[in-house]
């Protein structure tokens, strides 16, 4: 069928065309890629420019906030592009690369503890997001934007559900303000309202973040023990 397919010199004229096409845009998004990358450290570095210039303390740190949110945004976005398309992913690695990535640009110390599980790729990328906005908070309100500081994201299947945490070891939610507020955490709001999870926080040594969300098309895991017989 295909040879018979290829041997019309129409058909294989279109089918050549088409993979020139395709060529063609692979290589604009590549470009589209780099661009966005090269704006975010422009950005970044205006910023820079702007908090040398400043004498007022308060903007000062805002805008050396917002410089390390792009930076951040910039790696986060470089490592995504990375597993673009693909329809599933394998958390372990992933979220391994993703806290190289995290403690590249908060100067965390960041592990990871992860059971073997696959969730579709769009599901990994806003988990991504949603990570790398508990890591930029904890280095900020947790450590004071001191280095080293431990931040440890763990992920696991319960049932057709996944339980990811991301936990510091730093002041707790009473140490300072912002450990609930602002733009990041209103961006893990919408990212958990779009997973249909729910999100709970744990604040009385250190901080932790738990986003519970189904896993779509995740068929149930049986409990083969003799124990689930019984009950």
């Amino acid at each position: 069928m295909f040879a018979a397919a290829t041997s019309d010199p129409g058909l294989a004229r279109e089918l050549s065309a088409a993979r020139a096409q395709l060529a063609s845009q692979e290589r604009q998004i590549q470009e589209l890629n780099h661009r966005i990358a090269n704006s975010l450290q422009l950005a970044a570095d205006m910023l820079v420019f702007e908090q040398l210039r400043s004498r007022d303390a308060v903007a000062s740190a805002a805008l050396e906030a917002s410089r390390a949110r792009l930076v951040a945004v910039g790696e986060l976005h470089r490592y995504l592009y990375e597993h673009a398309g693909r329809a599933s992913v394998e958390l372990s690695p992933f979220l391994s690369g993703l806290c190289q990535a995290i403690a590249a640009t908060t100067g965390l110390s960041c592990t990871i503890q992860a059971d073997p599980t696959s969730v579709p790729g769009d599901m990994a990328q806003q988990l991504a997001i949603a990570i790398n906005e508990f890591a930029i908070n904890a280095a900020k309100h947790a450590y004071d934007g001191k280095p080293g500081g431990r931040l440890v994201v763990t992920s696991r299947r319960d049932g057709r559900e996944l339980v990811v945490t991301v936990a510091d070891q730093g002041k707790g939610l009473s140490g300072g303000m912002g450990r609930q507020g602002g733009l990041g955490m209103s961006i893990v709001a919408a990212i958990v309202r779009d997973l249909k999870g729910t999100l709970t926080v744990q604040g009385d040594s250190g901080t932790a973040f738990t986003i519970r969300a189904p896993i779509p098309g995740a068929a149930p895991v049986v409990d083969r023990s003799f124990q689930a017989w019984m009950e």
